[in-house]
């Protein structure tokens, strides 16, 4: 079962990979062709206009591939797992949108972040896209599903100030929340590691144009919509299996698969706010990738670095549906060194701090 399951999220993830690698050069055309690109500004690191497109083609890829084939697996296999992975394409729609009209119009800080409460609302009231917690009120788990959504999309986000560093995190994070789901295949939802491979596939085939340096960017349209996947995909993966997963503490594991980039979220807002600056506003030091070029790293060894961090993280999320009792602190003792290591690796040299 297992042998066999592998077999068809590899052909998912390479399916990806294909299809990106190709339509992610059309998409940079047509990006130039209607002048979608990317301004130089303080708060990125690319010196000259380049194009956006990877939203594009990873959106591309997403439809081309995974309609048909989702239909025809769940119509074949598990029907009743059909209709929400329909939803749960329909709830991305809006996030795509607004992140390729921001890419064309720049919308300010403040209505961006209305339209994405609107859109999450819409994906967890109107879809159904919510966590089942522990509580008696019904609402809580909705208000938890909308602070996650606007979380990790917002998080994902911030990571797109380097070239390649958004793919890299986003490969590693889909590969280990589907590694995570395969041991309880056919007990847990089929489509979540399904679609976790194909777009952790799509974003290796768009991280070979992505990677320093960079001829193409992913732009809001991509990050809105995989972090969005990431944060529904997440919501919608089962962890506890009764009498199958030792400890009900799995529920944690999102947290530790979005480490990097929701840490690193939290360190630039406290950034910003300890400058008295407005944590919604970009800036040329608060990022990560910012901080390791202030401290001599070179762009390629920030992506490195990056996917080293997530994959422990990730290697860590998967370790935790079989461990239990005390033994559950050792993934989470390597996620801390994780954070630890962000945070050495953010300390500005003391010219810089001292300015």
């Amino acid at each position: 079962m297992i042998e066999s399951a592998l077999l068809m999220f590899l052909f998912l993830f390479l399916s990806g990979f294909l299809g990106a690698l190709i339509l992610t050069r059309i998409a940079r055309r047509v990006a130039q062709e209607v002048n979608l690109t990317a301004p130089v500004r303080p708060d990125r690191l690319h010196r000259e206009v380049r194009p956006y497109g990877g939203g594009l083609a990873i959106a591309a890829t997403l439809v081309i591939f995974a309609a048909p084939l989702l239909f025809l697996y769940c119509y074949s296999g598990t029907a009743k797992h059909l209709f929400p992975s329909m939803l749960l394409f329909l709830a991305a729609v809006p996030f795509f949108i607004i992140g390729l009209l921001d890419d064309r119009y720049a919308f300010p800080a403040a209505p961006k972040l209305g339209l994405q409460f609107l859109a999450a609302a819409i994906a967890v009231v109107g879809y159904g896209i919510k966590a089942t917690v522990w509580l008696d009120a019904p609402w809580a788990g909705e208000v938890v599903s909308i602070l996650w959504i606007v979380s990790v999309v917002n998080a994902y986000n911030m990571l797109d100030h380097a070239d390649g560093l958004a793919a890299a995190v986003g490969i590693v994070a889909m590969t280990a929340l589907g590694l995570g789901q395969i041991p309880h295949f056919a007990m847990g939802v089929p489509y979540v590691p399904w679609l976790a491979f194909l777009a952790a596939g799509a974003l290796a085939g768009f991280l070979v144009y992505n990677f320093p340096p960079a001829k193409l960017f992913m732009g809001d349209a991509g990050t809105m919509l995989v972090g969005f996947l990431l944060a529904g995909l997440t919501i919608q993966a089962q962890y506890y299996h009764e009498g199958q997963t030792p400890s009900r503490l799995v529920v944690l594991i999102p947290l530790a698969i979005l480490a990097v980039p929701l840490f690193d979220m939290v360190c630039v807002t406290l950034s910003r706010i300890r400058r008295r600056q407005n944590p919604f506003r970009g800036d040329a030091t608060s990022h990560l990738a910012h901080r390791m070029l202030a401290r001599g790293w070179g762009p390629r060894g920030i992506v490195a670095f990056a996917a080293a961090a997530s994959a422990v993280c990730g290697g860590a999320s998967v370790a935790m549906y079989f461990l239990s009792g005390p033994a559950l602190l050792l993934p989470w003792m390597a996620v801390a060194a994780v954070l630890v290591a962000m945070l050495a690796v953010r300390r500005l040299p003391r010219t810089e701090a001292a300015q």
